[in-house]
């Protein structure tokens, strides 16, 4: 490996992101490792709380602008804040957001035991939030509105490989193996399918690309 610091991104970044990257001095490379697709699905007006869990939900919702009337305000719980910026975008109000699905079914059940859920989500989504809510007979009805396919590929080797989510991580390991890679996931779901794949694993203090940037710069600094 040579001396500059190779590091992979397994998803297409923002221009201003890749630019804090390039500015370490760094190699860097990015792949889309997944790709998401909007399916068709079919919402009939009721009174559920509105749940999305990630930014590909809303995006896949609001590609239809009919939804932006049919649902505005609906009571929404999301999580992550970029997930929350982006339902204001596009005019819905959020009640409350957590940095992970853990934690807002932690919420609800000691918050909001009362209320039913309508949860738009992935086909491919992990099944956290469903079972918590379900285990504490919290009524939650999962509306599968977008698919994952994967999109993997040999990259060869890196120092850092940044991973935002499950199946990126599984696509990667694909055709790829992180034996002296450290790698830093968007948060602890993303993790925990790392688990016996790689010993050098760090997850971002706030689940967002620029604070797993963050976590690069102290690794660098650290090294230095």
């Amino acid at each position: 490996m040579s001396n500059v610091t190779r590091i992979l991104s397994t998803k297409v970044l923002s221009q201003v992101q890749k630019n804090r990257i390039i500015e370490f001095g760094c190699n860097f490379v990015e792949r889309n490792f997944i790709e998401t697709e909007a399916i068709s699905f079919q919402y009939s007006e009721s009174k559920h709380t509105l749940l999305f869990s990630s930014q590909n939900a809303v995006r896949s919702v609001f590609k239809n602008p009919n939804y932006k009337m049919i649902l505005k305000d609906k009571k929404c719980f999301c999580v992550g804040e970029k997930t929350k910026d982006l339902l204001f975008k596009n005019g819905q109000k959020v009640s409350h957001f957590e940095e992970n699905s853990s934690k807002l079914a932690d919420f609800i059940i000691k918050n909001a035991q009362n209320e039913r859920f309508l949860f738009f989500c992935g086909k491919e989504r992990r099944a956290d939030l469903e079972d918590q809510l379900g285990a504490n007979k919290i009524q939650i009805k999962a509306l599968e509105v977008y698919q994952t396919f994967s999109k993997p590929k040999a990259v060869g080797a890196f120092d850092f490989v940044l991973f935002y989510s499950p199946s990126g991580v599984h696509s990667f390991l694909q055709n790829n193996s992180l034996k002296q890679t450290t790698c830093i996931c968007i948060g602890t779901t993303t993790a925990k399918a790392l688990k016996n794949k790689s010993k050098k694993i760090l997850i971002a203090s706030n689940p967002t690309v620029e604070y797993m940037i963050f976590q690069i710069k102290k690794q660098l600094l650290h090294h230095d």
